[in-house]
């Protein structure tokens, strides 16, 4: 969490360093102006600086204080947008890997055998012919693994056996 904070401290402030020395009587390429500030504030990101105020892009001479500003905020909100992008990815990433870590025990055959049990038309689960199957499963991740079987059939829209 720090280094997002530390990465928006250092978006902020690249982009901010520039807009005090930006001024000209020649109509400025705002386009122009925008892609060299995400261009600078790239580079000095990967190098963990910030812009120094006294070096704007040059491209930016003549640009309004105003119009410097709308660039900074949208610039802020792409490069947010992105970094968002990339912690939601890694959250993602780190919530599939604990799911894997607390994923049911039992073997393939263990869960297929449940879920044939589950749908056979008798209604229970004969524990006898499970013993050869799940026999390694204690009583608690068994009954886990009944419980995950059955969740995903609902999910599948199985209804279950009378």
């Amino acid at each position: 969490m720090r280094t997002r904070t530390t990465t928006a401290a250092l978006i902020a402030a690249s982009i901010l360093a520039t807009l005090t020395a930006c001024s000209s009587d020649t109509e400025p390429d705002t386009a122009a102006c925008k892609a060299a500030m995400a261009a600078e504030l790239k580079k000095n990101t990967a190098a963990g600086q910030t812009a120094q105020a006294d070096d704007p892009p040059a491209v930016c001479t003549g640009v309004e204080q105003k119009t410097l500003e709308r660039i900074v905020g949208e610039l802020i909100l792409e490069e947010g947008g992105k970094a968002v992008d990339e912690s939601l990815d890694e959250l993602g990433e780190e919530l599939a890997d604990a799911v894997e870590d607390t994923a049911s025990p039992a073997s393939a055959e263990c869960l297929a055998w449940i879920e044939t049990e589950l749908l056979d038309s008798t209604g229970s689960i004969d524990a006898a012919s499970g013993v050869d199957v799940c026999g390694d499963l204690s009583d608690e991740e068994l009954d886990q693994a009944i419980e995950d079987v059955t969740n995903d059939l609902m999910k599948e829209g199985a209804t279950p056996a009378p």
